[in-house]
């Protein structure tokens, strides 16, 4: 949990948020995805939870036939076919129930997992109630990796990047 980005970080979008804007958020801040949440109310403790409802790739955004196959981008003067994208909202492009790590798991597991889906990003959701904590990056693990590897080498080896160098 300590390399993940968390609040108040983690970047999110809302399922209601309008396809373009969505894109434009996701340019401007440099990531290719984000977590979808809902933020409700907690009335047991006043506070505002975050439930993770989807998650949203740039993959998401390209425009797609009736079939599911990707429309030629060449193709993409047709108006309608623009305005089948850019009236959409996010909730209407996202993958629901997206694959997770929990606070429970270890960066291993996040790692493996990454690997197995072909994922570059992961939720982290709490391990007891379920809301949105985190979210885990290939970048994270690549960070752990160094940080375990240089706690297993002498002090007196040189590297070519510090640890410390790499830390965000």
């Amino acid at each position: 949990s300590d390399l993940m980005t968390s609040q108040p970080h983690l970047f999110t979008l809302s399922p209601h948020t309008p396809v373009d804007e969505a894109i434009a958020t996701l340019l401007q801040a440099g990531v290719s995805g984000a977590p979808v949440i809902e933020r409700l109310k907690n009335a047991e403790n006043d506070k505002v939870d975050c439930r993770l409802v989807g998650f949203v790739s740039s993959f998401d955004f390209l425009p797609r036939e009736e079939s599911g196959s990707l429309v030629t981008l060449g193709d993409m003067e047709d108006s309608e076919t623009a305005r089948r994208i850019l009236g959409r909202t996010v909730q209407d492009v996202m993958t629901r129930e997206p694959v997770v790590v929990t606070t429970n798991d270890l960066m291993k597991t996040a790692a493996e997992t990454m690997a197995k889906h072909r994922l570059h990003a992961l939720p982290v959701v709490d391990a007891n109630r379920g809301n949105l904590v985190g979210i885990v990056t290939a970048k994270d693990v690549m960070r752990d990796v160094m940080k375990t590897a240089s706690k297993a080498l002498p002090a007196e080896d040189n590297y070519s990047q510090s640890v410390a160098d790499i830390n965000p």
